[in-house]
């Protein structure tokens, strides 16, 4: 069994380092280390690279070894006294007070623990107006990092088992110490423990996550589509090491839950959704020690990883279907649905395929036709077969003991099918289905038989007792745009969560979204909120394209980050990119071949991360093309630009951690009536305020002050905005109250 995420919520005191930790000192060290350094006759870069995370004494005893120990302590004594005449710059690190308003809030108990003197320790807290309940200082030990007595010392006098200690360090002594301490440990500065942070708030945040049940309520997810992310070994064809590669970003961007699109071994006719063999990680995508390590670093930076179960159907490739294939009396014959030919030998119903086609292929070996609702390599499985669904079962164990975090389901509501298998009617002549992704055939037919049947929620129910007894998260991939009959797949013991696909399947009108946003809003707090994915055109070239496209998407995802339930995005979503280019002579999507419009290809085209070559997702020549991005589109480019998409859409995110607090506090959403045509919702002491007009409202009157604004960069918790304010078109903002 691989070890999950560290269980924060086992955490009941916070020990933490001073200097470059808890107090931005590093100015005023390395000032003092230097002159010390000149002082002594030694190499400055030699000097500052020891002194990190060791008390004085002991570099210079490691610096200077020929010195006598009352020398020694002499020279160590010099250098306290250099630190101690300069606190001009001594600041709280970012994020810090963050983190001690949150162990407040939760009523976690706290203390510091350094390598400096008393005088030292207590004259750098001051500085940033820090006053622990607890300090450790190197007067107060007799052997100092990487020895874990001030760790152990800091314990006993908070009354704190060491294991429900958690140490944060910036430095290897420490984090040494920590770990000779019995203490889980949190990194900074890209150092290894058990948590790998990129600042304080993201700790404050994740205690807080933890004290919250269940974990991926209110978590902000992210799309992974594997072939396109990121291609470690240059062969053209994304991979998981190129995913982990690529984690820091996730990381900055405020990822707390990851969704891999099928890893599991496949002949690759859908690009992964058919499966060969659901115990094993395909090759090109790396194989088991990718995935373990992937693993590994995700829950290290605190981050959920969910796969992809896809298990309407299998490939034909499967060892289930090959033996099924070979004879009617073979034991795998029932997992699979099997019918004798109509009277004219033709299939055995009217169902048809997404791809094209009838839902059949007759099978010459045993005589019979064999179902499939997408493509013939991608037999449907029987879902009535009590055999098969034990076999499912072994399925989820098998990767919930190995370190996933849960499954999004692919095709969740269609799973078992009418018993008798009877015909879908025709719609009356003229009238289509609004659906997308499939042929214009199959728009065609009321679907109440092939489809949606009610016997799916016992095996819904039956997967989420498997996945609570794990702890594991399940999101259902459930095509009801109408949110109050999509809630039935979220009630009571089903499913955790399902997508709601309202605003993936419509262009831009901004009556309609904000209706359709009022009504998911009273469905269910257990919806998961989502814009795009890789079976739909992006969100930006939707809802219009361009630089309005962009602005109208972001703005939704303001609405959106307010609302109960699981916030997603898809990769590239971060870019505000819109559908990619790609030739006629260069598509590969199955669907796409038998209806050229519904071509997925312009979704799933390479993420981009830097300017050059491949754009940094390949070194080699890319699966898909391009898309015909250029350098403004890449993260590498975005990432300068305090204004970018990326950067916007970072901040909302941070805002939202910060104050993820206060929206743990309720559920309940409710619109709000402003006195200008804006849409507003409230939930708790948060506001999200959005302009969806074409035109600006003028004079809006806010009924707190602005902490996020998507047209000001300057707007943060830091420096509110109150008062009446102008809203230009598709311009958001999150109001707080105080």
């Amino acid at each position: 069994m691989r070890q999950g995420p560290l269980d924060l919520a086992r955490v009941e005191g916070v020990l933490l380092d001073m200097d470059g930790t808890l107090v931005d000192s590093d100015g005023t060290v390395e000032r003092a280390w230097s002159a010390w350094a000149r002082e002594y006759g030694l190499d400055v870069e030699t000097v500052l690279t020891a002194a990190h995370g060791h008390p004085a004494v002991r570099v210079v005893r490691s610096l200077l070894p020929g010195l006598g120990e009352e020398a020694a302590k002499a020279a160590a004594q010099r250098q306290y006294e250099l630190e101690y005449a300069d606190a001009s710059d001594v600041t709280a690190a970012a994020g810090a007070r963050d983190l001690l308003a949150a162990l407040d809030r939760m009523g976690l108990a706290w203390a510091v623990v350094t390598t400096s003197d008393d005088r030292l320790a207590k004259q750098r807290l001051h500085a940033a107006g820090i006053d622990p309940p607890v300090l450790v200082t190197l007067d107060d030990v007799g052997a100092a990092k990487p020895d874990p007595e001030g760790y152990l010392r800091a314990a006993a006098l908070l009354d704190i088992a060491p294991s429900a200690c958690l140490v944060v360090e910036d430095s290897p002594p420490g984090l040494a110490a920590g770990r000779a301490a019995g203490m889980p440990t949190a990194a900074l500065r890209g150092l290894d423990g058990d948590l790998r942070l990129p600042g304080l708030g993201r700790l404050a945040h994740l205690l807080e996550r933890s004290r919250v049940r269940p974990w991926w309520r209110d978590a902000v997810g992210y799309q992974v589509y594997l072939p396109s992310f990121a291609d470690a070994d240059g062969d053209g064809w994304g991979d998981l090491a190129g995913v982990c590669s690529h984690l820091d970003h996730l990381t900055r961007l405020g990822v707390e839950v990851l969704w891999l699109t099928p890893f599991f071994r496949s002949p690759m006719r859908d690009h992964g959704y058919d499966v060969a063999d659901y115990h094993a990680v395909d090759p090109s995508f790396g194989g088991e020690a990718a995935l373990d390590e992937l693993l590994t670093q995700a829950h290290r930076r605190g981050m959920r990883v969910i796969g992809d179960l896809v298990v309407n159907h299998t490939s034909d490739a499967h060892p289930w279907f090959t033996a099924a294939a070979s004879s009617r009396t073979d034991p795998h014959r029932e997992h699979y649905i099997w019918r004798d030919p109509a009277p004219d030998g033709g299939p055995p119903n009217n169902w048809l395929s997404h791809f094209g086609g009838p839902a059949w292929t007759f099978s010459p070996a045993t005589g019979q036709y064999y179902l499939h609702l997408f493509r013939p390599e991608q037999p449907d499985l029987n879902w009535r077969d009590p055999a098969l669904a034990a076999e499912i079962d072994t399925v989820l164990e098998y990767w919930f003991e190995r370190g996933l975090d849960g499954f999004r389901i692919d095709t969740a509501a269609y799973l078992v099918k009418d018993a008798d298998l009877r015909d879908n009617p025709s719609l009356p002549a003229g009238q289509v289905l609004p659906a997308r992704g499939v042929t214009m055939d199959w728009r065609r037919q009321d679907h109440r038989h092939d489809i949606h049947q009610p016997d799916v929620h016992a095996v819904h129910e039956r997967w989420r007792r498997i996945a609570d007894r794990h702890g594991a998260f399940l999101v259902g991939e459930v095509y009801e745009l109408d949110p109050h009959a999509l809630a039935r797949f979220v009630e009571d013991e089903r499913l955790h969560s399902s997508f709601w696909f309202g605003l993936v399947e419509t262009g831009w009108d901004a009556e309609r979204i904000a209706a359709m946003l009022e009504a998911a809003t009273t469905a269910s707090s257990r919806l998961s909120w989502v814009q795009g994915n890789h079976d739909r055109s992006r969100a930006v070239t939707r809802f219009g394209g361009g630089e309005p496209g962009r602005r109208r998407s972001l703005a939704l995802h303001v609405l959106m980050a307010l609302l109960p339930g699981t916030f997603w995005l898809f990769q590239g979503e971060e870019l505000g990119l819109g559908d990619g280019h790609v030739p006629a002579e260069r598509t590969v999507d199955p669907l796409g071949a038998a209806e050229p419009g519904e071509s997925r290809d312009v979704v799933r085209t390479p993420m981009p991360w830097r300017p050059g070559p491949g754009l940094g997702f390949t070194t080699g020549r890319p699966w898909l093309p391009d898309g015909g991005r250029g350098e403004p589109d890449t993260v590498a480019v975005q990432a300068d630009d305090p204004a970018s998409h990326l950067n916007t859409l970072s901040r909302l995110l941070a805002t939202r951690r910060r104050l993820a607090h206060l929206l743990a506090a309720t559920d309940d959403v409710s619109r709000i009536a402003l006195d200008a045509p804006v849409v507003a919702y409230r939930r708790g002491g948060l506001w999200a305020v959005a302009n969806l007009r074409d035109t600006p409202v003028a004079d809006v009157e806010l009924p707190a002050a602005a902490v996020f604004d998507t047209d000001d960069p300057a707007v943060g918790l830091d420096r509110p905005r109150a008062g009446r304010v102008r809203l230009a078109p598709y311009q958001a903002l999150v109001l707080a109250a105080r």
